[in-house]
């Protein structure tokens, strides 16, 4: 078997756990749908825009971030249980093993978000849906590259296992807090200071969630420019998250143990 075909054979199995996992697609799914269609629809009665069309867009993206971050549960319960010594026994190298859960990650989280966009569609029309579908590759490497960021935390806490969902908890918040998720950036600049407004400017989430709003729902034309930012901001992810698990299934491999 070739490592490609054991690298796809790996992808497949952890894309599938995840949806595998009811309870957890049960809370992502109450969550966000309860964000789409609550949340939005009471804070439009307190906003002086049309929340609900700036809203829905971004539960799509916070749903690619929360599948995409579920990726280093995955890793960090392979570590931590003995399923990574199995995985290394396999005719694939450790950069195939990274590569392969990067990729599911990405996938995992695609399709979920692709789901919470199905409802988008019914409650708040596209006006340009080949926008959408050229949006959807780029969606694809932000995924990956959030995939990434969950490597890096579930390396990290491998030797630190009680810390885990603590570190995970931290950065989730800190990325949807300091993004255009929930405020237009022209509010939050009344409140932050300068080099934190071009935190969020450059915050990939904001980048995602500005380019569903304009060019998919609003039918704005796209621009190329945004699209390089929101993959030239993805990218570091995915490669320092790759990194990260790299050097801890090496350790692992050397020192026997995490």
């Amino acid at each position: 078997m070739s490592e490609l075909r054991v690298i796809l054979a790996l992808a497949r199995n952890d894309f599938s756990y995840f949806f595998r996992t009811k309870w957890l697609m049960a809370v992502l799914l109450s969550l966000h749908l309860s964000d789409m269609l609550v949340v939005a629809l009471v804070y439009e009665r307190m906003m002086t825009f049309d929340y609900f069309t700036y809203f829905v867009p971004a539960v799509i993206i916070m749903g690619l971030f929360a599948a995409s971050m579920d990726t280093g549960r995955r890793i960090w319960l392979a570590l931590r249980e003995g399923v990574i010594q199995y995985e290394l026994s396999l005719p694939v190298s450790t950069l195939g093993l990274v590569i392969a859960y990067l990729l599911a990650g990405g996938s995992a989280a695609l399709v979920y978000s692709g789901s919470l966009m199905a409802i988008a569609l019914i409650v708040l029309p596209t006006n340009a849906i080949w926008s959408l579908l050229i949006l959807l590759p780029f969606l694809f490497v932000l995924a990956m590259g959030l995939a990434g960021i969950a490597a890096t935390l579930a390396a990290i806490a491998s030797t630190h296992g009680e810390f885990f969902f603590a570190f995970q908890n931290v950065v989730q918040v800190a990325l949807l807090v300091l993004s255009t998720v929930y405020y237009p950036v022209e509010v939050i600049q009344n409140y932050l200071p300068s080099f934190l407004i071009t935190v969020i400017r450059a915050n990939p989430l904001s980048l995602a969630a500005e380019a569903l709003r304009q060019y998919a729902f609003a039918g704005i034309s796209i621009e190329p420019s945004h699209l390089l930012s929101l993959l030239l901001a993805s990218v570091p992810f995915t490669m320092v998250g790759a990194v990260a698990y790299l050097s801890a299934l090496r350790k692992f491999q050397v020192d026997g143990k995490l």
